[in-house]
C-alpha cells in the first residue's frame, strides 16, 4: 500500500486533508478492531526484523566492552515476540524479564501458532537443536529462563535489579515517558546499559508524509487523535529524548539517526522553531552513571 500511495498525489492530498477523521475513528471509535479483523498480521511482530536488531545491539555492546554472559536482561514491550529473549539467553544471559503493559494474543491459537513459527525460525537461523526456553507443546515460557510480566513498568514489582534494558519501537508509545526513564535508571545495576530503537515518525507515514502529526496541538492530539490502549504516540522529539536521558542520569555512549524530508505544511506552534523535526528514527546506547 505504501508504494502506491506515495506515488499517488490525490491519495496523499486526501490523507493530508482528512487524516483527522481517520485518526478519530481509528482510535476513539475503535475502528482498529475492524482493521485487526481484516489484516490480522498488522499487530503481529516481525520476528525476522526483530532478530536483526539483536545483532546491532550485540555489536554496540561488544564495542563498549559489555559482556552479555551472566547478565540479567529486561525487555520493555516485547509485543508477541520472544525472539530477542532467546537471543540473549543463547548468548549467555542469566535470565530475561519481559514487561508489557498491553500483552497481545495471550494464550490464543493465533499466538501459539506465532510462537511455534518463531521457534522454528530461530532454530533454523542459528542452528539450535535443543530448545529450552519455551515448552513447545503448550507454548508456555520456561520461568527458569524468561519471566513475563503483564503490567506497567512503573507499577509492577520486579524482583531484583537488571544489567541491561532494551526496547524496539516502544518508547514513542509511552505516556509520561520521563517517569519510565527514571524507573529504568532505578532498575539498572551501577554501570548497567540500555539500548532503545525509537520510531519518531507519524504512524500514517506510509501515506507519504512522515510527520503529518505536527499539525496538531497537544490538546487535540491527546483528546481526539490517539489512545493509550490502541497505538498511542507521544510525539516526543529526538532532542527531548536526549534531554530526558541526561536528566535521569544516563550517559550517551552511541547513537544513530535517520533524517526524513519534512514536506511543506503548516505545523502547530508546539513544534515551531525546533531543529530536530526531520529526524524520523533514532537508536541510543546509554549507560547508567
Amino acid at each position: 500500500m505504501g508504494a502506491v500511495t506515495r506515488g499517488n498525489p490525490l491519495v496523499r492530498f486526501l490523507i493530508s486533508r482528512f487524516d483527522f477523521l481517520f485518526r478519530f475513528f481509528y482510535c476513539r471509535m475503535k475502528f482498529y478492531r475492524a482493521v485487526d479483523f481484516l489484516m490480522p498480521r498488522l499487530y503481529s511482530s516481525n520476528y525476522e526484523s526483530l532478530n536483526s536488531y539483536f545483532e546491532i545491539m550485540a555489536g554496540a555492546l561488544k564495542k563498549h566492552k559489555f559482556k552479555i554472559k551472566g547478565k540479567r536482561v529486561l525487555e520493555l514491550g516485547p509485543g508477541n515476540s520472544y525472539i530477542n529473549a532467546y537471543n540473549f539467553l543463547r548468548s549467555g544471559a542469566s535470565g530475561v524479564v519481559l514487561v508489557d503493559k498491553f500483552p497481545r494474543y495471550t494464550d490464543t491459537a493465533r499466538q501459539k501458532s506465532y510462537i511455534k513459527d518463531e521457534i522454528v525460525y530461530f532454530q533454523t537461523k542459528h542452528g539450535v537443536k535443543r530448545f529450552e526456553y519455551v515448552d513447545e507443546a503448550t507454548c508456555c515460557l520456561n520461568p527458569e529462563c524468561i519471566t513475563f510480566i503483564a503490567g506497567d513498568l512503573c507499577e509492577c514489582d520486579i524482583d531484583g535489579k537488571v544489567d541491561f534494558i532494551y526496547s524496539i519501537a516502544v518508547l514513542h508509545h509511552i505516556k509520561g515517558l520521563d517517569r519510565y526513564i527514571r524507573r529504568m535508571h532505578e532498575l539498572l545495576n551501577p554501570g548497567g546499559m540500555m539500548f532503545h530503537v525509537i520510531d519518531l515518525k507519524d504512524k500514517l507515514h506510509f501515506f507519504g508524509n512522515p510527520f503529518l502529526f505536527y499539525k496538531y496541538s497537544d490538546f487535540t492530539w491527546e483528546h481526539f487523535l490517539t489512545d493509550e490502549a490502541v497505538t498511542y504516540t507521544n510525539r516526543v522529539r529526538y532532542g527531548e529524548y536526549r534531554d530526558m536521558f541526561a536528566a535521569s542520569g544516563f550517559e550517551l555512549l552511541w547513537e544513530d539517526t535517520i533524517s526524513r524530508e519534512v514536506p511543506p505544511f503548516r505545523i502547530n506552534k508546539k513544534f515551531a522553531g525546533r531543529n530536530d523535526l526531520n529526524i524520523g528514527d533514532a537508536r541510543f546506547l546509554l549507560r547508567k552513571k
